[in-house]
């Protein structure tokens, strides 16, 4: 009695035919799945750690801090934004400074800078010194903000924002309040209104 079956001849099994894959297939190709899955999700939660640390380093370089309160304020000397010549804050100690960064092209600033500009007048003569920083911007259109909202007040050039990193500034406005010793009493994010201002230059102008 012959056998009709076929039996593969020793060393041809990859003549075989494949299988219709069964349970252990579906979980071997799941497996492989979630692995790759986990590296794309470590991949990008490394680049994400990446990003947060550029910014914590940037954050960083000022060596402020978010919260200044009695630091030094940082000098510096920058060319002044319209006329001639440069303002280094060291000339400025002995007046209490309203350091405002700020930029033509920055909605909040523009809210702000009426109130800026009419509380400067007031407090010129009790020896307060205000000044702009105009950052990332250009020269022209700076010019023509400050004449636009009345700033009289000087306000120096800073296009690339070296000083804004200098003291850890990261968004527009941002304003820093200083003693005539040089010490930064407050500093505040965002567009200032009529009723901080006020409290804060009662702060630096104290006897």
């Amino acid at each position: 009695m012959t056998d009709d079956r076929t039996v593969a001849p020793e060393g041809d099994e990859d003549l075989r035919p494949p299988t219709d894959g069964g349970p252990d297939d579906v979980e071997a190709a799941a497996a492989g799945g979630r692995g790759k899955g986990l590296v794309v999700a470590a991949i990008v939660l490394a680049l994400v750690m990446g990003v947060a640390w550029v910014a914590v380093s940037a954050m960083g370089k000022g060596d402020l801090g978010q919260d200044p309160f009695g630091r030094a304020a940082p000098d510096f000397e920058l060319p002044k934004l319209e006329g001639e010549g440069t303002i280094a804050l060291k000339d400025l100690k002995g007046h209490p400074v309203v350091l405002n960064f700020w930029a033509s092209w920055c909605g909040p600033c523009k809210e702000e800078a009426p109130i800026l500009a009419a509380t400067e007048r007031q407090w010129r003569s009790q020896g307060v010194v205000f000044l702009g920083v105009d950052t990332e911007d250009k020269r022209p259109e700076a010019i023509a903000f400050e004449n636009t909202y009345g700033i009289e007040y000087d306000s120096v050039f800073d296009p690339e924002g070296q000083l804004s990193t200098l003291y850890g500034v990261l968004g527009y406005p941002e304003t820093f309040f200083i003693d005539a010793k040089g010490k930064i009493h407050a500093k505040y994010v965002g567009p200032i209104d009529q009723e901080t201002l006020d409290a804060y230059l009662a702060q630096i102008t104290a006897k």
